[in-house]
C-alpha cells in the first residue's frame, strides 16, 4: 500500500543537521509516510550518516552534482505518496506537522507551507521568522518556510522545479501551482537553521534576498549564484 506522504529531502553536505531532521520525522504522530533523501554532490559524511538509518520507510538516492532543484525533482519522480512534502535538510518538523497538513490541506489548495521558528534564541531571528509567518498566514506573500506541500499529480503537471534555478526555486514552483488552486499556510511549525543569517548577518542576508527579488522581477535568476556556507 502506497504511503500518504512522500517526504523529499535534498541534502548537500548536511551531516551536522540531517540526524535532527530525521529524528523529527520519526517522531510524527501521523506515521503513514516514506522519506526519500537525495544526496547531491556530497563531500562529507552525509551519505554514510543516512545509510546507517535506511529502512523500509527511508530511502537514499545519490546524485554526483550539487543541484537542489534537480535533487527535489529526482525525489519526486521516485515518490510513491499522493502528497509531496519537500523539506530542507536543516529543518525539523513539529511532532504534529504531518497530522496538521493532512487535516488542513484541502482539495481547493494546490500548494502549502507551514509556520517557522528559528533554531537560535536571539530576538532578531525570532522577529525575522515572525515577519515571514505573518506574511504567509495572511497571504500577503506566498513563500516557503523550509517545508513545501503539494500533490504529486499537480507537481508533475506543472513540470516540477526548474532545474536551472538554485535560488527562489520554491517561489517559481508556487506560482505555477497557484494556477491550479490556492496557497495555504498550515497551522504547524517547523524549526529551521539560522546558520546563513548567523554567518552573513541580517544586513547581508536582507540585501541578498532583495537583490534576488529584483533580479527575479527584472533580470534572469538562471545565472544567479547562491553562496554555500555548509
Amino acid at each position: 500500500m502506497a504511503p500518504f506522504f512522500s517526504i523529499v529531502i535534498p541534502a548537500h553536505n548536511e551531516e551536522n543537521y540531517i540526524k535532527s531532521t530525521l529524528h523529527s520525522i520519526k517522531n510524527q504522530t501521523f506515521q503513514n509516510f516514506e522519506t526519500i533523501i537525495v544526496a547531491n554532490g556530497c563531500t562529507d559524511g552525509t551519505e554514510e550518516t543516512i545509510k546507517k538509518r535506511t529502512n523500509e520507510k527511508l530511502r537514499l538516492l545519490s546524485l554526483p552534482k550539487a543541484n537542489v532543484s534537480v535533487a527535489r525533482n529526482a525525489g519526486a519522480l521516485n515518490a510513491q505518496g499522493e502528497i509531496l512534502l519537500f523539506l530542507d535538510a536543516d529543518t525539523m518538523l513539529a511532532s504534529d506537522s504531518l497530522q496538521k497538513i493532512k487535516e488542513e490541506f484541502a482539495e481547493h489548495h494546490a500548494v502549502a507551507t507551514t509556520k517557522v521558528n528559528p533554531d537560535l534564541p536571539e530576538k532578531k531571528f525570532k522577529l525575522a521568522t515572525m515577519f515571514k509567518n505573518f506574511n504567509h498566514s495572511l497571504n500577503l506573500y506566498q513563500g516557503c518556510s523550509g517545508a513545501l506541500v503539494c500533490r504529486k499529480k499537480d507537481f508533475s503537471s506543472v513540470g516540477g522545479y526548474d532545474p536551472e534555478l538554485v535560488v527562489r526555486e520554491h517561489r517559481k514552483l508556487i506560482l505555477k501551482l497557484k494556477e491550479l488552486g490556492e496557497f495555504k499556510c498550515i497551522d504547524t511549525y517547523v524549526t529551521t537553521s539560522m546558520r546563513r543569517y548567523k554567518e552573513w548577518g541580517l544586513t547581508k542576508a536582507v540585501g541578498f534576498w532583495t537583490k534576488k527579488w529584483f533580479q527575479d522581477k527584472f533580470g534572469d535568476l538562471k545565472n544567479s549564484d547562491y553562496e554555500k556556507i555548509r
